[in-house]
């Protein structure tokens, strides 16, 4: 057993800012003990704290239990306020790039601040990556869900989904229906996971796939959120401003990166790229 500051955005940030991108992340939790440590880990990983809302009372926790194989389900323990996502407004540039997901984007409370910061970044032309990372235990709720999800599809230039998020959300059997799925909802590139068999990239030139090394992973968790911040370190070192210009090589380097993310997580009991493999990258 083992406790570390976490969430699918949280831990893309502490990734990013490991390897020397300029990384801010916009999020919310109490000031209490955890939310004391939540933050100073984010300060000593080079993540900006100044688009955080904390509030009185207590941060939420997520248990992760994981099976034979290391792969992991999850309980959540939520205690909110009424008004959510109080953060100032980021002052968007083209030359960023946005990453959201996971529960706080089909959360009702912040729908309307979640809604004026990802138009204010569209609006920027900023570069809009959506993870939904939806969970079964939000199955219950998935008709009210459904059509948030389709809308954070719309603000995006790339959906990054899991064969388990297609599968729980729209019943995708495999990538060329969730690709149209994705496609019926406004985006036309799919970066689609499927655990160790491999990753699937959908765009309107081209669609590829793409192997992924045999692994005997320690711990899964947070391993699409590395795959991401894989991805985003990407395009970020490379000054990527338009997707729709990105070359089929461009994108092999892109997609094996993230690879190389994930598979590292998995061989840890850490959330995290490490800085061991961090300091092992090439300097932004």
């Amino acid at each position: 057993m083992s406790a570390c500051p976490g969430g699918a955005m949280l831990n893309s940030s502490i990734s990013l800012g490991r390897t020397g991108v300029t990384i801010s992340l916009i999020s919310e939790f109490a000031r209490d003990n955890i939310g004391n440590s939540i933050y100073e880990f984010l300060r000593e990983n080079n993540v900006s704290t100044e688009y955080l809302h904390r509030y009185e009372g207590k941060s939420p926790l997520s248990l992760a239990f994981l099976n034979d194989r290391n792969d992991a389900t999850y309980e959540f323990y939520e205690d909110f306020p009424q008004e959510r996502l109080l953060t100032d407004m980021p002052c968007f540039a083209p030359d960023d790039i946005v990453m959201f997901g996971s529960i706080l984007s089909v959360a009702k409370e912040a729908r309307n601040k979640l809604e004026t910061i990802i138009n204010s970044a569209k609006n920027a032309g900023s570069i809009i990556l959506y993870d939904p990372n939806f969970r079964e235990s939000q199955l219950p709720l998935i008709e009210e869900i459904k059509p948030m999800i389709s809308k954070n599809i719309a603000y995006s230039d790339i959906v990054r989904a899991s064969d388990e998020d297609m599968k729980l959300v729209k019943g995708c059997e495999n990538s060329e229906e969730a690709y149209e799925f994705v496609l019926e909802n406004g985006c036309d590139h799919l970066i689609y996971t499927s655990s160790s068999d491999g990753v699937y990239l959908n765009t309107p030139s081209f669609s590829k796939f793409y192997e992924v090394p045999s692994i005997q992973p320690v711990s899964t968790v947070g391993a699409g959120d590395s795959f991401n911040a894989g991805i985003v370190y990407m395009l970020y070192s490379r000054k990527i401003r338009d997707i729709e210009d990105i070359q089929e090589h461009v994108w092999d380097e892109i997609i094996g990166k993230a690879i190389d993310f994930a598979s590292h997580v998995c061989m840890s009991t850490e959330n995290y790229i490490s800085n061991n493999f961090a300091n092992g990258l090439k300097k932004i």
